[in-house]
């Protein structure tokens, strides 16, 4: 460590001051001096030590309570007791209570060196893992790319809510990056060391969903040759992101609710009550207003995720930062197909903010990543970028394509569902309102293609 160590020294008796804090310096801290629990308590306050030494016998308040005080308020301040009268199960309760060492008085240079490089190590631990915490902090602030008043907006709300457990409910159309934001609220929340847990309620078939988010027991369903635990199991004490809440059916939406009133639920074909504890954060890029008038989503379990509600804007709407977006996708793709000198021009930046983004963020990133693995020299020029070449949808919704005569159903329905995709950005829910589907079959033809 460069900068030397602050240490708060805690004794009525000058002699033993002078002596401790000569031995204290010599082990590179910077000494400051309190006579009762009181003062050091103040001064600890207002300069937050890394260390105190404090004698047990003081006027007033005596070092136990100075150390019961100073781990209420400084839980990252070690603290080391000295005493003239040692014993066992004085340091047994000094350890117990949270001081890292306790010394007998008087001071032994041997022992009291010994105590304090324990110290040293203990808030070099400390000063470590709170670097590791600020750097993981500054990239998970830098999630969300843009500078535009919209997602500004939604990066200050992440902030302020990250650290409670209240439910988070994330609107926006597909693409806008609702999933980045459910990461950025777990990064910087309280649970960021345990896990995140992903499940997509569009991509998982409608009768297999219950079975994935609470688990089964063994016999529960023909092929349960074994007993399963679910997403919410795997997310206690951490995070559970359901995406696209608003494909689930209103019967799974009621046993949703009830794990989320008394965090209590069973695993399918089982009686076993199990408890979790798990923060919930959803998203939808349905109007869920419309939805609940429709009788597709329960209204009382709108109310019990709607604590904090976030709208993801669409990137038609903040057009300035595209090329702040652009420069982080250029980035990421060059990199991973070692490209790292190509750049992109004015004039293809210009285009790209030309452009209306109809599947969003999402759009962008298969536009750049296109561009880099197709890129004719070292810069990405306008040209690179037609997005006038998509398949545009005919009168009745559907994309215009040819097929030579004994093409299999299955592949046109592949070649169909992809120019559907092409269309639109990437985005499958608009894919499947233009085909006339829902949304799970393009997930699942998807799967069974490999993609």
């Amino acid at each position: 460590m460069s900068a030397p160590l602050h240490m708060l020294l805690v004794d009525d008796d000058p002699a033993s001051l002078h002596l401790v804090g000569r031995f204290v310096e010599t082990e590179g801290f910077h000494v400051s001096t309190a006579r009762n629990a009181e003062e050091a308590e103040r001064m600890a306050l207002e300069t937050h030590p890394h260390l105190v030494i404090a004698d047990v016998v003081l006027p007033g308040k005596d070092g136990f309570a100075l150390l019961a005080r100073l781990k209420e308020k400084l839980p990252q301040t070690e603290v080391i007791l000295l005493t003239g009268h040692a014993s066992v199960e004085r340091a047994v309760d000094a350890i117990r209570d949270g001081a890292c060492d306790y010394i007998e008085k008087p001071v032994d240079r041997a022992r009291l060196v010994a105590a304090l490089r324990k110290a040293k190590q203990q808030i070099a631990l400390r000063l470590e893992n709170l670097d590791l915490r600020g750097r993981l902090d500054a990239q998970a602030r830098e999630m969300l790319v843009g500078q535009s008043e919209p997602i500004a907006e939604i990066r200050k709300t992440i902030e302020r809510v990250a650290s409670g457990n209240m439910s988070v409910f994330i609107e926006g159309e597909s693409g806008t990056g609702k999933e980045i934001a459910a990461e950025m609220l777990h990064r910087l929340g309280v649970r960021a060391r345990e896990q995140l847990v992903k499940v997509s309620c569009a991509a998982i078939p409608e009768n297999l969903l219950e079975s994935e988010m609470f688990g089964y027991e063994k016999g529960a369903f023909t092929g349960a040759t074994q007993a399963r635990a679910g997403k919410f199991e795997f997310a206690h004490q951490g995070t559970l992101f359901l995406d696209e809440i608003g494909e689930m059916s209103t019967g799974l939406q009621a046993k949703l609710l009830r794990v989320l009133q008394d965090g209590q639920f069973s695993r399918l074909g089982g009686n076993e009550m199990r408890t979790v504890d798990v923060r919930v954060v959803c998203a939808t890029n349905v109007e869920v207003e419309k939805a609940i008038a429709a009788g597709k989503f329960r209204e009382d379990l709108f109310y019990r995720l709607n604590v904090v509600r976030l709208r993801m804007p669409p990137l038609r709407d903040r057009l300035d930062d595209v090329p702040l977006l652009a420069a982080h996708f250029l980035g990421r793709f060059r990199k991973r197909m070692n490209v790292e000198e190509l750049q992109i021009s004015p004039g293809a930046l210009q285009k790209l903010q030309g452009h209306s983004w109809p599947g969003n963020v999402r759009e962008l990133a298969n536009a750049i990543e296109r561009a880099v693995a197709l890129h004719r020299g070292p810069v990405i020029e306008a040209v690179d970028f037609d997005f006038g070449s998509k398949v545009r949808p005919v009168s009745k919704g559907t994309p215009s394509l040819t097929f030579e005569l004994g093409t299999s159903l299955e592949k046109v329905e592949d070649q169909m569902i992809r120019a559907a995709m092409d269309a639109c950005g990437g985005d499958k829910e608009k894919a499947a309102s233009m085909l006339g589907i829902s949304s799970r079959t393009i997930y699942r033809k998807l799967g069974e293609s490999g993609n």
